[in-house]
């Protein structure tokens, strides 16, 4: 053993970083091989021709791990710049939710907002409505009752169709007790 690297990690090593320091580790070996090589070229004259096909042969590996290894960085680099754009697209789908959901907000607060103006409106025109239609119901029973007797029958007959054109529980109640309380005595 010529050297000892030690790694360490704030989390487990996956298959990619084991396969990586395993790959680098190759990487650091052949780099330290070379160097001793170079070494014991320098001392041992008559193996330098051997230990330097050797050490073509071990750069011609080099090269090719090397080769292997930009390969593989631009997969990685192609990838991380899918994903990037895969994120940006999730990033803009995301505003674009948040807009539609403050847009249906806005709606539902406009739609609840309509709603009350209309019940208040409708609450408001109910009493309006309800005031002189009741008006028009009494005297159209005091006219189809026709107390004095100064109408004639077609005349009588007109105001009974306006009055049975009312409603016929309560009102008609309301408006028969009212009618007798304002009629004149005979």
């Amino acid at each position: 053993m010529k050297a000892v690297i030690e790694l360490a990690s704030f989390s487990e090593f996956n298959e990619t970083h084991q396969s990586f320091l395993d790959q680098l580790m190759e990487s650091v070996g052949i780099v330290l091989n070379t160097i001793a090589a170079t070494m014991r070229t320098e001392g041992l004259l008559k193996q330098s021709q051997l230990l330097t096909q050797e050490l073509q042969a071990r750069q011609t590996e080099l090269t090719r791990k090397q080769q292997e290894l930009h390969a593989t960085n631009e997969e990685l680099q192609e990838k991380a710049q899918l994903l990037e754009n895969e994120k940006k697209q999730v990033e803009g789908k995301n505003i674009e939710i948040e807009m539609a959901r403050r847009a249906v907000e806005e709606k539902a607060e406009q739609l609840a907002l309509t709603s009350k103006y209309k019940s208040e409106f409708l609450a408001n025109m109910s009493h309006e409505l309800r005031t002189p239609l009741n008006s028009l119901l009494i005297l159209s029973k005091l006219l189809s009752d026709n107390a004095q007797g100064n109408l004639n029958d077609k005349q009588v007959e007109f105001a009974k169709t306006i009055n049975s054109a009312g409603p016929t529980s309560s009102t008609s109640s309301t408006t028969s007790s009212i009618c007798r309380r304002s009629s004149p005595a005979r």
